[in-house]
């Protein structure tokens, strides 16, 4: 991806969540590099607002969940502003660190039911995403202290991020079509 003349569209995805009841995530491993772009024309268009970031590549992790071997690839084309940090708490957590791999894939399992059809946003759901958000930190090996905040601050207020419609979450090279 080029990430510089991008249109917006909807990929075609399999459920990430589990269908079933879970009790355990175990052995998460990180399966391919995260890759990340920004094109000039989003650095040129900023007004303020964090500038978008776009996977450039799929990225996959793999993990076993009540021992089943899963595997979640965030599509490329997804949009990213990092990790979803708040300004005030940029001082403390940044937007880039190790956590950073485990962010990208908590956001796409907090937007991912959109592109699901007949799914809406599911509580069992967030609670995936989050679990596999500290799993994935815990992996990254992400400090006890900073991993307690974060995860804490996201079950605490991510819900309406988790429940919010987002028009904005893919893109595509417009060459593409």
């Amino acid at each position: 991806m080029r990430c510089e003349d991008v249109v917006p569209f909807e990929p075609s995805l399999e459920n990430p969540y589990p269908d079933e009841d879970w009790s355990e995530i175990t052995e998460f491993e990180y399966v391919t590099p995260l890759r990340l772009c920004r094109g000039m024309k989003a650095v040129q268009r900023r007004k303020g607002d964090d500038a978008d970031y776009v996977v450039s590549e799929p990225y996959t992790v793999r993990f076993k969940l009540d021992g089943g071997q899963r595997e979640i690839t965030v599509p490329q084309g997804m949009l990213t502003d990092l990790s979803s940090v708040p300004a005030a708490a940029r001082p403390l957590i940044g937007r880039v660190g190790p956590h950073l791999e485990a962010s990208i894939v908590h956001d796409f399992l907090y937007i991912a039911w959109q592109d699901i059809k007949d799914r809406g946003a599911r509580d069992e759901d967030r609670e995936f995403a989050d679990k596999l958000f500290r799993v994935g930190l815990e992996t990254a090996r992400v400090g006890r202290t900073r991993r307690f905040l974060i995860y804490n601050a996201v079950r605490w207020f991510g819900g309406g991020a988790f429940r919010g419609k987002d028009d904005r979450r893919y893109v595509k090279d417009q060459e593409d079509g």
